[in-house]
């Protein structure tokens, strides 16, 4: 009975790819697998140590490129909420991996502006940062960085004025529990590092002993 049930199951529910959102399982099938492994980072092009200033050092997953940039683009502009498990368990295996050795306090997600929440109706950091709190075993510090101000999407902005756009944006409410402690950033993309620099000015200002990060795609320098 239990295989009749899953091949209902799969024919009402088929899964699919969590870039492209074709179904997979069955011909035609997408072609993302090959192409992601060609965005896959490894060793020090996956470290974000001395790309972002005032980072103790982080890791991204991927470049910045189809179909991983045509995958964030879904979760961001598209509705994919789904999507956001999965990459979620994908940051985690590569800080595992990457990083054994790290033991953050508390994981931060980059706060949405309220915009960006309103339009998607979902807040993309805080939900990779809940798969990467609770795979790690270790508490999800929602309420501690805070935006003080809205500011412009970085998306929407040149390279050149990113970093002026997020100057005093970001703010900490009860430093007490910050103060002497690592934690770790989450954000699914790096562009800049401009949003990444600011968070960790703030964190360190407001009582951080150290500040990591993890990003699941980044922009290569070029």
């Amino acid at each position: 009975m239990a295989k009749p049930l899953a091949l209902i199951r799969a024919l009402l529910f088929p899964k699919r790819c969590v870039y492209c959102g074709k179904v997979v399982g069955f011909a035609p099938s997408c072609r993302c697998a090959p192409q992601r492994q060609r965005c896959r980072l490894d060793g020090t092009e996956a470290m974000l140590v001395g790309a972002v200033p005032g980072l103790a050092g982080g890791v991204a997953c991927y470049r910045y490129e189809d179909p991983v940039r045509r995958g964030i683009h879904r979760l961001k502009f598209g509705g994919a909420r789904q999507f956001a498990s999965f990459y979620g368990e994908e940051m985690a295996d590569k800080l595992q991996k990457t990083l054994p050795g790290l033991c953050p306090d508390a994981v931060i997600p980059i706060p949405s502006t309220r915009k960006e929440r309103r339009e998607r109706g979902y807040d993309i950091p805080h939900l990779l940062a809940q798969r990467i709190a609770g795979r790690l075993a270790i508490p999800l510090w929602d309420d501690i960085l805070v935006k003080e101000r809205e500011t412009m999407r970085q998306h929407d902005l040149p390279l050149a004025e990113r970093r002026g756009n997020l100057v005093g944006a970001f703010g900490i409410r009860d430093a007490d529990r910050l103060r002497g402690k690592t934690v770790l950033l989450c954000d699914d993309v790096t562009t800049s590092g401009a949003t990444l620099t600011q968070a960790a000015k703030t964190l360190k200002a407001g009582g951080a002993a150290q500040v990591w990060a993890v990003v699941f795609a980044r922009t290569m320098p070029r």
